[in-house]
Parts: structure tokens; C-alpha cells; sequence
């Protein structure tokens, strides 16, 4: 089913400053920025674009800093984006921009005055001639065609996206706005047209939000609806699925954000010194997955969605015997993914979550998520043996799955998340130069060979005859060719081709395209190994490790890798969002110095790479010790880790 769209835009962080500070009512202070970086400026070597914000919802990023050290909080800056180091103190929160005037460079910012937070007591404390640092808009979203009316519904965290929504008008059908507000004073005037509603719904200080029943309650119009609700994350659940179940809303036209998440009530004073060990029964037991997997798929949460139902009227419903269903819905309380009400059972905190899980639903059982999990229980042998899981488990590798099975290539298409974000700086690397016959393969191929400004360049993309296929639907432009084999181009780009394949089926690739082309150039994600990842990353990793081998190669493997396969490093380049772009040269100096202009026509962005006056490109310190580094194992043999 089609996601809805968005358009990309270069990430860059700009230092503005306080212009006003205005307050709307007792609830709402807005603040205009200004700045000469909110039109395009350089810095650190970089041209860096004006900003652009196209969309209602558009949201900027307050880079803050607690003991207001901001310099050291502070993103790196990028070609077409930015990374983030390892900076315990800084406080980040995302504001959606009310107003944006690109003539008088101005940005209103509206802030909720509610609370103690970071962003909310900058705002109490702003003063003309404060400086702050944003970063974005990285999207816009793009509303779909066809609207007969439009749906917009929020806490007072949204108001600003509706204000700005009402004020310019991306479409001109009518608009239904629902708010909720905790007070009174928190109304304010909207800029409404004659066939437009609104109704406001205002709730206790601390009060639950009712923002769902409200919102069902509205007169649903006929025709096709574009439905947009933002406010307290895990209030929104159940107005996610009514959309989608009850009234049919695809997800193409619907867009339900949680802007914000709750924080639980403490209930103890104890004092803590440290985190509780976990308690290796949770850690070692599968159950609590199979259990909510099994209520999924069985149906029985969303039979108790919308209020509680008695067990046994459950088990009438579903067809369930009695006590099958009894001795399911006792362990379900005891995992609070339900709650017992009377007789009857609803759903708990845990079960409004699991509800928004398809992958627990059953639904991608023959999916490369599902795979990777079952072959998880050979992680051991594998891992001891030096071998993928996913092959010793289902007898056959990753990517030669990816390859035959149709669906779950195009399924890895949407997992390009980021690249489109930096995308728009390869062309400005070295090994770009003069390239006119480009050879592009990976799941980053249809980013990359729609990327403007490239019409002069004549693709090829390249994949085995299952995901050409699933990539000629994809590419929009009858001037791309979409082929099975290498031919000779300028360059080959591996545009995210290294992920999905093992350590041997990686050297295959680069082999081919060493047969092609004198240049390479592969773009990858990867890990910061400064940065502790988050349970879900550290989860993600470890089934990247169950499928191919390897969690996330590091810059130095990846270098080894390219030279078993006749390739030396020439330049790293770091395009942000933790993507990395390898510059390649054929091994020989004969050939690196047929393939590379004599000249640069412009500085290195590289850290890797020294450029010395005369133009000429040399490696760094960093980058020379990985390449000593692949050459010894070479000689020796060997490609370890």
C-alpha cells in the first residue's frame, strides 16, 4: 500500500537569532528567528542552500545543551547533511516552523508554555539578539491528489502545524479541524474559510486526552479524505486504527504523529543507584512474543480495541474453546498487553503498542525480518564457524533469496531511509568528474538515478534479472537502462549493494565492477562505534548479523574487502547521517592516473585526504593506515575481521 510522499531537502544547521517574542495568549509564546544562514552561505569549505520549508507540517531541529555549552553539542556539518558525535548534554526537540518568509528571512516558532523542558525554558527566557542553532527542514510532505476534504486534528503541540496549514492552503478542499487544549486561554482565532469546521475540546489540566473520541465524533464528509492528527504519541493509537479499519483511510492519506510522549508518574521514592539487573527468566523466555504474536493474529486485541468485552463473549466471537482462550488471556494481564476490567478484558499499556506491530501480526512470516529471526537459533555455530545464520539455517544466503523472491527485493527498497538525504552529494566527489556512462547498482539506484540535475549522465543499472525487473517498475525514466550484466562505463556506483551479501559475495560484486570500470565509488551506511546504539539499533544489528555475517562493517573492512577484489582506497568522504562514500581506483598507478583528473576543482571535504597545493590527491593518515592495513592481510591471505 503507498506510503504517503515527501520531498527531500539538504540538511543544514544554521546559527539564527531572536528578531521577536510575541505571546499569542497565556498558552502560546512565538518567537521569529533571523539570520543571514537562513539564505545560503559557506562554511568550513561548504556552499550550503538556502533554507526550504515547503510543507504544513515541516519541523526544524532545536539543538540545545544542558549547562548551556551549545558549541560542543553542535552536529557535524556535511555536504548534503549532518552527523551527530556522541554529546551527552545536548537536548534536542523539533518545533514546526508556523511561518516561513523567505523574502524577509523570517521563522516563527510557536512554543506551548507548559512546562520545564529544554525547548519550553529556552522560549521563557528569549530575548531579541539571543542566538539559536536549528537544523532542517530534512522533508516536506506532499499532499496526494484527488482530496475532496481534509482532516486536521491535534493537541496544542499541533497548532502551529494547522495555522500554517489554514494559512497556506496546499489544497484548496474544505478542512475539518478538531483541537484539544488543556485550558481556556489556550483558543485562539484560525484563519477559516467559509465551507471549514472547527471544534475545540477543551480537557482538565491533567486530564486524559479524549482526543480520539473527539475526532470520531466528527460528521465524516464523503469523498476522498486527507486525514493529519499529531499530539502525545500513544494517545493517538487508537485514531490510527480507526482510520485505517473503521473508515477505510489508506496509508497514502493519512499521516498520524506522535509529536511528544508522556512520561509515567513516579510512583516511588526509593533511591536507585543504578539500573535493576534484568531478570534472566524475561531475558531468556520467547513466550511473551508468541503470546502477543498469537493475540495478533487470533484477533483478540483488536476485538477489545474499542472497549472491554467479557471473556467468554470473546471466545463466541473468535470461535476460541473457553478455556483455550482463558488460559491466553491470563498470561496477556500478567504481560499487561491486557487488563482486567470485571469480568471483562481491555487492553493494557503494552497491548496498545503491540497493536501497532504488523511484524507481530503474522503478516511478514516469508519476509527478510521474519527469516533473519528464525535463523537466529543457528547464531551460535554460525557466528562460532564464521558464517551468516541466515545461510546455515535456510541453506541458502541473503542475498541469493533477494534475488529470486520478487516481493522481498522490492520490500528492501523502502529501507534506502536516509539516502535521499544525502544522495544529492555524490556528484561532487573526485571520482565523479567527467563521468558520463554511469553504472549504478543496489537498493540506492532509483534515489540515485533520479537525483536532478544529473540529465547529462547515462545510467545503467545493474541487477540480476528478478530485481531488474522490480527496479524497471520502480525508475521512472524511459532514459535509464536497466540491464543484468556489467558493461564498461566511467564509473560503477554500489549504492547500498554491500549490505544484504556476505563477505564473498561482496568481493564478487566489486570484482565485477573492476571488469567494468577503473572507478568505484560505494556509498554505505554505517555504524558510529562512538555512539552506544539504542535497543532497537543494537537489535537491528544483531539480525544483520544473523543474515550476512557481519552487524555493520567498518570503514577498514570495507577497504579490505575492495582490495581482495582488486581496488585501493583513494578517498573517504563522510556524507552524513552515517553514510560514507568509498572513492575507488583500479589497482596500478598506471591506471589510477588514466581514471583521475591531475587536478581538483575544488577543496577536499574529506578528513581522509590531504590535498596539497599542486592539486593533487593524497591519502591521509587515517585512510593510508586502513589501506597498509587490507595490503597485509593480502599478503598474508587472510580478509579476518
Amino acid at each position: 500500500m503507498a506510503q504517503h510522499q515527501h520531498v527531500t531537502h539538504p540538511i543544514v544547521l544554521r546559527r539564527l537569532e531572536v528578531k521577536e517574542v510575541v505571546d499569542l495568549n497565556p498558552r502560546m509564546r512565538r518567537v521569529t528567528l533571523t539570520g543571514h544562514e537562513l539564505a545560503g552561505f559557506e562554511r568550513d569549505g561548504l556552499d550550503l542552500p538556502a533554507l526550504v520549508s515547503t510543507g504544513f507540517d515541516d519541523h526544524v531541529k532545536l539543538v540545545l545543551a544542558e549547562g548551556g555549552d551549545v558549541e560542543s553539542a553542535l552536529p557535524v556539518q556535511r555536504a548534503q547533511s549532518i552527523d551527530w558525535p556522541e554529546a551527552p548534554h545536548r537536548r534536542m526537540r523539533d518545533y514546526t516552523p508556523s511561518r516561513w518568509d523567505p523574502v524577509a528571512r523570517e521563522l516563527d516558532l510557536d512554543f506551548v508554555r507548559h512546562g520545564d523542558g529544554p525547548a519550553a525554558t529556552w522560549a521563557e527566557k528569549a530575548q531579541v539578539g539571543d542566538a539559536l542553532h536549528i537544523a532542517g527542514p530534512k522533508a516536506s510532505i506532499v499532499l496526494p491528489e484527488g482530496i475532496d476534504w481534509v482532516l486536521l486534528a491535534g493537541d496544542e503541540t499541533a497548532i502551529p502545524s494547522v495555522v500554517r496549514f489554514l494559512a497556506e492552503r496546499p489544497t484548496e478542499s474544505p478542512v475539518q479541524v478538531v483541537l484539544e487544549v488543556r485550558h481556556p486561554d489556550a483558543v485562539q482565532e484560525l484563519d477559516l474559510r467559509e465551507r471549514d469546521t472547527v471544534r475545540w475540546s477543551v480537557i482538565g489540566e491533567h486530564a486524559p486526552s479524549a482526543l480520539s473520541t473527539a475526532v470520531t465524533a466528527v460528521d465524516w464528509w464523503p469523498g476522498s479524505v486527507y486525514a493529519w492528527a499529531a499530539g502525545e504519541g500513544r494517545s493517538l493509537l487508537p485514531l490510527r486504527r480507526w482510520l485505517a479499519r473503521d473508515r477505510g483511510v489508506p496509508k497514502s492519506h493519512q499521516n498520524v504523529t506522535g509529536y511528544w510522549t508522556e512520561q509515567p508518574t513516579a510512583v516511588s521514592t526509593t533511591e536507585v543507584s543504578g539500573p535493576a539487573p534484568m531478570d534472566p527468566h524475561v531475558l531468556l523466555s520467547p513466550v511473551p512474543w508468541f503470546a502477543s504474536r498469537a493475540a495478533l493474529s487470533l484477533g483478540l486485541l483488536d476485538a477489545v480495541a474499542d472497549a472491554p468485552r467479557p471473556v467468554g463473549a470473546l471466545a463466541d466471537a473468535l470461535g476460541i474453546p473457553d478455556q483455550a482462550i482463558e488460559g491466553l488471556v491470563d498470561y496477556l494481564v500478567v504481560i499487561e498487553v491486557l487488563l482486567r476490567d470485571g469480568e471483562a478484558v481491555r487492553l493494557g499499556p503494552v497491548g496498545e503498542l503491540v497493536l501497532d506491530e504488523d511484524e507481530l501480526r503474522g503478516e511478514h512470516d516469508d519476509g527478510l525480518e521474519g527469516r533473519a529471526l528464525a535463523a537466529l537459533a543457528e547464531l551460535g555455530p554460525a557466528v562460532g564457524a564464521g558464517q551468516s545464520a541466515y545461510a546455515r539455517h535456510h541453506g541458502r544466503s541473503l542475498w541469493a533469496d533477494l534475488q529470486d523472491d520478487r516481493e522481498l527485493f522490492a520490500d528492501q527498497l523502502g529501507e534506502a531511509r536516509g539516502f535521499p538525504f544525502v544522495v544529492r552529494g555524490l556528484p561532487a566527489l573526485a571520482s565523479w568528474q567527467g563521468a558520463r556512462a554511469v553504472t549504478v547498482t543496489g537498493i540506492g539506484a532509483p534515489t540515485l538515478v533520479a537525483t536532478e540535475g544529473l540529465e547529462e549522465v547515462r545510467f545503467t543499472v545493474v541487477e540480476p534479472p528478478v530485481p531488474a525487473a522490480v527496479l524497471r517498475e520502480q525508475i521512472a525514466s524511459a532514459e535509464v537502462r536497466v540491464e543484468h550484466g556489467f558493461e564498461h562505463s566511467d564509473l560503477v556506483v554500489a549504492a547500498l549493494a554491500l549490505r544484504y551479501r556476505t563477505d564473498d559475495e561482496v568481493r564478487a560484486l566489486l570484482a565485477q565492477a573492476a571488469a567494468s570500470a577503473d572507478r568505484l565509488l560505494v556509498v554505505e551506511e554505517l555504524t558510529d562505534p562512538t555512539v552506544v546504539p539504542t535497543d532497537h539499533e543494537a537489535e537491528h544489528l544483531l539480525l544483520r548479523l544473523s543474515g550476512t555475517g557481519s552487524p555493520s562493517r567498518t570503514p577498514e573492512r570495507i577497504v579490505a574487502l575492495a582490495g581482495d577484489s582488486g581496488w585501493d582506497l583513494v578517498r573517504l568522504t563522510s556524507l552524513g547521517w552515517n553514510f560514507e562514500a568509498f572513492e575507488l581506483t583500479r589497482t596500478g598507478a598506471e591506471r589510477r592516473r588514466r581514471a583521475w583528473p591531475p587536478r581538483l576543482a575544488r577543496p577536499a571535504v574529506s578528513q581522509d585526504v590531504q590535498v596539497p597545493a599542486d592539486g593533487t590527491l593524497v591519502l591521509g593518515p587515517r585512510a593510508r593506515g586502513w589501506a597498509r592495513s587490507a595490503r597485509s592481510r593480502r599478503s598474508r591471505g587472510t580478509t579476518g575481521r
